[in-house]
C-alpha cells in the first residue's frame, strides 16, 4: 500500500525544477521587526480598532445579552418562585 520508496524531504521531492521563479530575502540582522513600536503601534491599534468597532460591538452585546438573560432565567428556575411556577403549587 505504501509508495515505492523515500522521495526526499519536502521540497526537494525529485520532481523537475522550477523555471523563472526568484526569491529574495532579508538578513534576520537588518530587520527591525520592533522599530516604532510604541510611537506608531499604538496610535495603529487603536485607529483600527476604532474602524472595526460597528462589526464587533453588535455581536458583543448580543453575547452579553444572551448571557445576561440565561444567567438570571437560571438562578429564577432554581428559586423558591421558580419552582412553584413551574410546577403549579
Amino acid at each position: 500500500m505504501g509508495g515505492l520508496g523515500y522521495s526526499g524531504w519536502w521540497g526537494s521531492m525529485g520532481g523537475p525544477k522550477h523555471r523563472g521563479v526568484v526569491t529574495y530575502q532579508l538578513s534576520p540582522y537588518e530587520m527591525k521587526t520592533n522599530a516604532h513600536l510604541i510611537s506608531k503601534g499604538t496610535h495603529n491599534f487603536f485607529r483600527r480598532t476604532s474602524s472595526q468597532l460597528a462589526y464587533i460591538l453588535p455581536g458583543v452585546f448580543l453575547f452579553w445579552a444572551v448571557t445576561h438573560f440565561g444567567k438570571k432565567r437560571h438562578e429564577w428556575l432554581n428559586s423558591k418562585a421558580g419552582h412553584a411556577a413551574q410546577h403549579g403549587s
